[in-house]
């Protein structure tokens, strides 16, 4: 599997960690791209505030708006919270791309970013990974676990989901390329392939630690996810695939179905979906539908079809 275009291009890296701290600079790219623009939203909405106070009345009006979108910041459910917390991601994605610039003097197409066919890739990923969401969530209805409450078509609604898609994109393409599309082929150059896949899925898992209503179940997702979405870039060999499929699947959750998206709201939802009964473990209970064992069963199942076809693709050649 190491004949893969995104490894082969690797090669072209001044810039080759050990299986230790390629790990650590990732968490460090994360961080990084976090700060800086958390920091400049605070900087950017107190100078706009300040400035917008010496402008009479009206001025005070829009200082008074802004003061309440800062203030937004700190509530979870806050629309604007969501889009700023997903545009955060695009500073991410800017360190890992000048750092693959500047220090491993390579061209960010290596990490993925094929011109070929990207949107068809794109669009397929998303296809299924709305595709997957949905076949967890109808499982989840089935067993009751999952309760249909109501729908929300109003203008406001719509228009503000269909405007989180490509910060959703966004977001999943810059988990996709820190923990798969960089970090896999840095670990892979290192050791064996098996071992360079625990390890970066090791790391997404890490990467949610963090977050709200987190169980033992949940974690054993998020492996299970990042070593689904390893797999599915080695069979398509391009981060467009994989950035589809988690970019539609944590849009699906938050803003298409009202469910927590790894333990956080999403704010405004066309629909809204409700977990029933005390089983947390088969509803997912405050982390969601991916601390659920019918996300287990999904994600182990996309996971054996994938070793299957790269077990055939690897017999042919």
């Amino acid at each position: 599997m190491k004949n893969k275009r995104i490894f082969k291009d690797f090669q072209a890296s001044q810039m080759r960690l050990n299986l230790y701290t390629s790990p650590l600079l990732a968490f460090a790219f994360v961080f990084i791209g976090e700060f800086v623009a958390y920091t400049l939203y605070g900087i950017s909405l107190l100078a706009l505030i300040g400035l917008a106070r010496n402008f009479g009345e009206t001025g005070q009006a829009f200082a008074a708006f802004l003061q309440t979108l800062l203030q937004s910041l700190t509530d979870k459910t806050s629309d604007f919270r969501l889009i700023l917390e997903l545009l955060s991601f695009g500073f991410v994605l800017n360190t890992v791309f000048r750092w693959t610039r500047k220090v491993e003097k390579r061209p960010i197409r290596t990490l993925g970013f094929y011109r070929e066919n990207f949107f068809s890739n794109l669009l397929k990923g998303f296809g299924l990974g709305l595709a997957l969401f949905l076949l967890t969530l109808l499982g989840l209805v089935a067993l009751g676990q999952y309760r249909f409450e109501s729908i929300h078509l109003i203008p406001y609604s719509l228009a503000f989901v269909i405007f989180t898609i490509p910060f959703w994109i966004l977001q999943g393409t810059t988990e996709e390329v820190v923990a798969r599309a960089w970090l896999l082929p840095q670990l892979a150059s290192r050791t064996n392939l098996k071992l360079a896949v625990l390890i970066s899925s090791l790391f997404f898992t890490l990467l949610h630690a963090g977050n709200s209503g987190l169980t033992p179940l949940s974690l054993v997702n998020l492996f299970l996810f990042g070593v689904a979405m390893a797999l599915y870039l080695l069979k398509t060999d391009t981060v467009w695939s994989v950035a589809g499929i988690h970019g539609a699947w944590n849009f699906a959750q938050g803003n298409l179905c009202g469910i927590l998206v790894s333990g956080q709201s999403s704010g405004t939802s066309i629909m809204k979906f409700t977990p029933q009964g005390n089983q947390g473990w088969l509803s997912g209970g405050s982390f969601g539908i991916e601390g659920s064992i019918m996300t287990s069963l999904v994600l182990l199942l996309l996971i054996l079809y994938l070793v299957y076809q790269l077990k055939k693709e690897n017999e042919r050649m």
